[in-house]
């Protein structure tokens, strides 16, 4: 369940919140890192966004893109990004509640482990409608809790968490993901895992198709649309590094040897006509 919870995490890309009044709109000419995270999601759909275009400008072919999505969602197709248009494309009303693990697990890393979640799927009230929305996706991501302060006599309400890896970004109503935990993840007892829904979880997404670098110097907000594993849970079991790859060595070195079986051909061509 979740915690009021101070961490270290990834800085977001996007400068608005999902819960934005609706007045609070991006529409033509505008230019952001919002802008540009959601011409992130909308290019995972060509017959959506056929330019792809990810330059943080909110230029014409992203309004005509926001118009077909809002066309799928039955909503006014005006071509701005608006509180009923965020709702359409990401499911920030959607909350994941992790399953497992949920405390005192025990997961051997020389198995594929599964993590498990489910969803609360909302009704449709007003401007809503029951369709899914465009993008549903979900973080899972694995998080390390250290300590805590006990704000109730000696009953601990409030833990420091910290960010340790992510997982996958996978399908929201997928409900499940197998995990190989890899070698790059010591053994421990203070895991929990996380799962994350909505618009700020494109930074991940990026970071998973693309690679480059995560920073950690934000707090993770509790109106933040997530949930974790409701206590610790334990990784064990023996640490295989890595195999190394030498395809790259094998491939160089071939390369030399059918250059210096040329100069050796060339040597004695040259040698027999002396």
């Amino acid at each position: 369940m979740k915690k009021i919870l101070m961490v270290s995490l990834f800085s977001l890309l996007l400068a608005g919140a999902a819960g934005a009044q609706s007045e609070n709109k991006i529409s033509l000419g505008s230019r952001s890192d919002e802008v540009k995270a959601i011409q992130e999601v909308l290019k995972t759909d060509k017959s959506i966004y056929p330019e792809g275009l990810t330059t943080g400008y909110f230029g014409q072919a992203t309004k005509k893109a926001v118009a077909r999505v809002q066309a799928k969602c039955g909503l006014l197709q005006t071509g701005e990004v608006n509180e009923d248009t965020t709702k359409c494309i990401f499911p920030v009303n959607y909350h994941p509640l992790v399953i497992s693990p949920n405390g005192g697990e025990i997961w051997d890393r020389g198995q594929i482990q599964t993590i498990k979640w489910s969803v609360a799927v909302p009704s449709a009230t007003g401007t809503e409608t029951n369709k899914m929305p465009f993008w549903s996706r979900a973080s899972i991501d694995l998080f390390r809790r250290n300590t805590c302060t006990p704000t109730q006599g000696t009953i601990c309400t409030t833990w420091t968490t910290a960010f340790v890896k992510h997982l996958a970004t996978v399908d929201l109503f997928a409900s499940s993901y197998s995990w190989k935990i890899s070698s790059d993840i010591a053994n421990g007892s203070d895991y929990v895992i996380r799962v994350s829904v909505g618009e700020n979880i494109v930074p991940l997404y990026k970071y998973e198709k693309e690679g480059g670098s995560l920073q950690t110097t934000e707090i993770w907000r509790e109106d933040d649309n997530w949930d974790e594993s409701d206590n610790p849970f334990t990784i064990t079991g023996s640490v295989v590094p890595p195999s190394r790859d030498l395809s790259q060595v094998i491939k160089m070195l071939q390369e030399m040897a059918d250059q210096l079986a040329k100069a050796i051909q060339l040597l004695r061509e040259l040698n027999q006509t002396n």
